[in-house]
């Protein structure tokens, strides 16, 4: 019986999340989007790990379950599950992924999330520390060490709608859409193309030995957060967050 669980990760906490729930195999959405991996037949279990953006289904995963799971044969899922990563609160994200997949038929069994690291700039235009990435990480750690338990016992906990929810749903598809970034590449840029290859929107290319951004950006802000020489800027932010995942496993193309 097959058990994966396709991951949408900008800085690598989904995939940091996806691989402490034992016996099953990450796999990320851009890779079987473009057909470089993808899910057995024979899959049984499936489990869905992303990040909460503006406290809903990102919208990578949204298209990856409307153009991917929509598309496929998915009469032999007995059990699937999902898993929200959130630098505070995920509000209504669950019972949106709820409704997502009930639109394509996929009953969604068991959900949960997970407090990890804050990546996004915009709010908080400072990294967070290594201290306290360590501290959010030691709790993460016991959540998802009981979150892999349920999942092994195939439990049951179907997330709730609270009063926000419709609001929520109605806003979230739209609140990070794909747009034009104020990131820019700084004269450190050593043209790389680390950032062109681990940006989940394929946004970023290489011209004249400089980063050059295009107008499909989702603010994950991998880019800024791993680029080695510091390059890329973003207006007000200061620091990095390295993340809890190696770099190489980021890279999508």
């Amino acid at each position: 019986m097959g058990k994966i669980i396709a991951v949408y990760t900008a800085t690598g906490n989904s995939l940091y999340a996806a691989r402490k729930i034992e016996g099953y195999r990450p796999i990320l959405i851009e890779k079987i989007l473009s057909g470089e991996e993808t899910i057995p037949d024979d899959t049984e279990s499936l489990g869905f790990a992303f990040p909460v953006y503006c406290w809903g289904v990102p919208y990578p995963m949204r298209r990856f379950i409307r153009e991917y799971m929509a598309g496929r044969d998915n009469s032999r899922l007995k059990y699937v599950f999902a898993i929200a990563t959130s630098a505070s609160t995920p509000l209504s994200t669950l019972a949106d992924m709820e409704r997502e997949l009930a639109d394509i038929g996929i009953a969604l069994a068991y959900s949960a999330s997970v407090r990890m690291p804050d990546a996004y700039l915009p709010l908080q235009k400072k990294a967070v520390t290594e201290e306290k990435t360590r501290t959010i990480i030691g709790k993460a750690d016991e959540d998802l060490a009981a979150i892999s338990s349920a999942i092994a016992d195939e439990s049951v906990s179907i997330p709730t709608r609270g009063p926000l929810y419709h609001v929520m749903r109605r806003i979230s598809p739209y609140a990070i859409k794909p747009e034009k970034t104020k990131l820019r590449a700084s004269d450190r840029c050593i043209g790389c193309s680390l950032c062109e290859r681990i940006c989940p929107m394929g946004n970023i290319s290489i011209k004249d030995g400089k980063a050059v951004f295009g107008d499909e950006c989702i603010s994950c802000f991998a880019c800024y957060h791993r680029c080695p020489e510091s390059a890329i800027e973003y207006p007000g932010a200061i620091g990095q967050y390295h993340g809890i995942v190696p770099t190489e496993d980021l890279i999508r193309r």
